[in-house]
């Protein structure tokens, strides 16, 4: 199996949750995305994943709208034979054969391997693209191709590191919007400073580059503190930030957001204290 380790974690459950949403909304014709990872992984039941997706799925059942939603639907099938699906199959699921292409970066071989074999089994390995090169690159340099009604998911770490090509993934995303395409772009933090200097840098590079039409908001544990890490469930906050969507879409982020936040109002992670609070862009 692939080397990645953070799948299914607590921001996995936020930005999953709303990407399946999104694309059903959206229904692009082409799907790129940035730091695909594996379609599907095995579950290990760890206490970072009792966190996430265990804690979601026990939840959510008593929830109307969170069992309505596509992600609850496509996980619960699949977590009932011990797999977790990555957003590469999820975006499959979701899209089908309505979308014309389906493109993926990733740097990890095996990651790649596992969205061509994923792909097969669903039937849809003629419309999916994968590359196995630096995303950065990659994508800037693919984008002038694209139709505008392109959807482009980015989804680093860290959005504000410049890659070899100069560029930071938050100016692909700044990129992809001034061509009018949809972007969804997700980015995760450990600390209050952090959060801090990331929510200034997003904030000012959009309005440099006069980008108004955005949605941002950040789900944070409050176990959170200013410069040190009291407790390790993968991350401890996560943002999404999307941008050139329907009203529809924007209205779904923030109502799961906010239910979420309620979800997790008396979460516990090992002893720590999991619950979240919100916070708007």
């Amino acid at each position: 199996m692939a080397t990645y380790t953070h799948f299914a974690k607590q921001p996995d459950v936020l930005k999953h949750l709303i990407l399946c949403e999104v694309l059903r909304n959206e229904a692009p014709q082409v799907y790129v995305e940035t730091n695909s990872a594996c379609a599907i992984y095995f579950m290990t039941q760890t206490p970072e994943q009792q966190y996430g997706i265990y804690h979601f799925l026990e939840k959510a059942d008593d929830d109307k709208s969170l069992k309505a939603s596509i992600y609850y639907q496509l996980e619960s099938t699949e977590m009932a034979k011990g797999n977790y699906l990555g957003s590469p199959a999820l975006a499959m699921n979701v899209l089908g054969k309505q979308a014309k292409r389906f493109v993926f970066f990733d740097l990890e071989k095996s990651a790649l391997e596992n969205v061509d074999i994923y792909a097969k089994q669903i039937g849809l390995s003629t419309s999916v693209k994968i590359h196995h090169t630096d995303s950065l690159k990659g994508t800037i340099e693919l984008l002038p191709s694209l139709p505008a009604s392109s959807f482009i998911h980015i989804d680093p770490y860290e959005i504000d590191k410049k890659g070899d090509s100069g560029v930071t993934y938050l100016d692909v995303l700044i990129q992809a919007t001034q061509l009018g395409m949809k972007c969804l772009l997700w980015y995760g933090f450990m600390t209050e400073d952090d959060k801090e200097s990331l929510d200034n840098y997003i904030v000012s590079s959009l309005e440099k580059a006069g980008i108004k039409d955005y949605i941002g908001v950040e789900l944070t544990m409050n176990s959170i503190r200013k410069d040190s890490i009291l407790c390790n469930p993968g991350i401890l906050g996560s943002g999404i930030l999307a941008t050139n969507l329907s009203q529809i879409s924007k209205d779904t982020i923030l109502d799961y957001s906010n239910k979420l936040v309620d979800i997790y109002k008396d979460a516990k992670y090992k002893d720590y204290d999991g619950s979240l609070y919100i916070q708007h862009l």
